[in-house]
This record gives structure tokens, sequence and C-alpha cells, in this order.
């Protein structure tokens, strides 16, 4: 049986949200958040081919990392795979150091994520 589009009807369009964002909004200001990034720590990118440190939980990971690229039809031992994860890591380093600096996680939670995420710059040089 054919549908309402069939027949004609028509669903109208969702109405366009005009409202303006509130004081309260969350809403990033990227000028401002540039500025107060230099008071917080900086995100690290490591570099290529940099010795890792030991560190058998990072050895899983990039053993896991790995094998969900492999699956995607990449690897991180190309350097230009290695360069994008590394970079994608730094992205997560400023959403982590965001969230700290709006109060959503705590410090004790901030620097747990950022030495995670730190640590995980390391795969490409543990493959």
């Amino acid at each position: 049986m054919p549908g309402p589009e069939a027949a004609g009807a028509t669903t109208p369009p969702p109405a366009a949200d005009t409202t303006p964002p509130t004081a309260a909004a969350d809403v990033i200001d990227f000028q401002r958040r540039a500025l107060a990034r230099s008071s917080r720590q900086a995100a690290t990118v490591t570099t290529p081919n940099t010795q890792p440190p030991e560190d058998p939980v990072g050895e899983l990971y990039a053993i896991e990392a790995q094998a969900l690229y492999i699956s995607q039809g990449m690897t991180l031992t190309n350097p230009a795979t290695a360069a994008a994860h590394r970079i994608a890591l730094a992205l997560a380093l400023n959403a982590v150091d965001g969230a700290h600096a709006q109060g959503h996680i705590t410090a004790d939670a901030h620097q747990r994520l950022r030495g995670t995420l730190l640590a995980a710059q390391y795969a490409p040089d543990r493959l």
C-alpha cells in the first residue's frame, strides 16, 4: 500500500530553532580557549620513532589499536596513519583539558585521562 508521499501528502519541514543562545548555553569560545590554553598543560604530540617508555598496558593498547586500524584497511606502521593517530589523540587531549577547565571532570580524572591519552600516542612506536 502506498505511503502518504505517494498520495501527494508532504510532511512539513521541522521548524528552525531561532531562539538565541542564553548566557547559560555551553558554547565554545575558540579565541578565549586558545588564550586560556597557554596557562594549561600543552597538548603533546609524540614525534615518530620515539623510544616509548616500558609499559605493558601500552603494549596491549598498541596491539588493540593496530587491530582496529587493520579492520579499517589501515595500519599504524604507515607514517601518515601514525601521524593522524597522534593528531587525533592531541585533539582528545584538548577535549579533556576543556572538560577539566569547565569543571566537568575532577583534577584526578583529568590527570588519569591525560596520562592514558599521552601513553596511547606511543602506539605506532610500539609496533
